[in-house]
């Protein structure tokens, strides 16, 4: 096993603790790169705690590196990740990234400054066992297009608004009210797991926007990254927006996308509210992989 510099960000999920125990069984971790969010400090503070004593009982020496961010100020938050990665001396470290409570913002926002020193990081994913019943967030604020990542835009074109779907119907229709695109196009995860099939539903077409729909494995993020990519190139004479609200992972072929072709915008919808009890369990069957920074797809 490789050693390996693990970038995480703290989670109260039942899945965030069972996660780490895997990383560190399975994994050389000599660094890790926590990054918490000071706004909620009063859900995560038992969970840095427990993640602390995880990495002072696991029997290797472990350098941790604490980033304090918070999720009401991106501009703030790219701040200062910018400056931990000018001063960290990250270029010669085998990056793993786990991506299982990170927000898609911060996702991107890593992704783009890991790009800067790595050809290729490592990523890893955990599914819960379950999500809640009940919401998962709410108080949705207003979209808000990713830093250094707002495409380029022509007003004689027309605008058309890419959306993988996710369980938060609210802020799919955030979106189309906020953006008032031309048309739709809404990628939904195929499969059951998790009542898929009853709650992702989709948008609820107030408007009468003209809406495509396309099915796709979020979970597959190499073949998820071609049929983007196929759509893109459908529709590259349009403005193009892109969100991204299904399974963490969808937001790495996203990115993907965004890396071949800089003209696409990212937006995110952040939340003011989540729900402490977001899932329930972990399933060990974990999703990982090398994601690289190539332009091709």
């Amino acid at each position: 096993m490789e050693n390996k510099t693990l970038i995480t960000v703290l989670g109260w999920e039942d899945r965030f603790m069972s996660g780490t125990d895997i990383i560190l069984k399975e994994n050389n971790i000599e660094k890790v790169i926590l990054i918490y969010y000071q706004d909620y400090a009063f859900m995560n503070n038992e969970s840095k705690s427990n993640f602390i004593k995880k990495i002072d009982e696991s029997g290797v020496e472990i350098k941790v590196n604490e980033i304090e961010l918070n999720y009401s100020s991106s501009i703030d938050n790219w701040k200062t990740l910018d400056l931990f990665f000018n001063e960290y001396d990250i270029d010669s470290d085998n990056v793993l990234l786990n991506i299982t409570t990170i927000p898609r913002e911060t996702i991107w926002t890593l992704l783009f400054f890991l790009k800067k020193t790595h050809n290729s990081i490592n990523y890893i994913y955990f599914k819960p066992e379950k999500y809640c019943d009940d919401w998962l967030t709410k108080n949705h604020k207003n979209p808000r297009l990713l830093f250094k990542h707002s495409g380029v835009f022509d007003l004689d074109k027309n605008l058309v608004l890419f959306i993988i779907t996710g369980f938060d119907g609210s802020r799919l229709n955030s979106l189309t009210e906020y953006y008032e695109p031309s048309k739709v196009v809404v990628f939904s995860q195929t499969g059951n797991q998790f009542d898929n099939d009853k709650r992702n539903n989709g948008l609820n077409n107030n408007n009468f926007i003209e809406i495509e729909k396309v099915e796709f494995n979020s979970y597959d993020v190499i073949n998820s990254s071609r049929i983007l990519n196929q759509k893109i190139e459908e529709y590259k004479n349009c403005n193009i927006i892109i969100s991204s609200q299904g399974p963490k992972l969808s937001s790495l072929s996203t990115y993907k996308n965004y890396i071949s072709s800089k003209k696409i915008a990212l937006s995110y919808v952040p939340a003011r509210e989540f729900n402490d009890k977001y899932s329930i369990g972990i399933d060990e069957n974990y999703i990982s992989g090398v994601f690289s920074f190539e332009n091709k797809i």
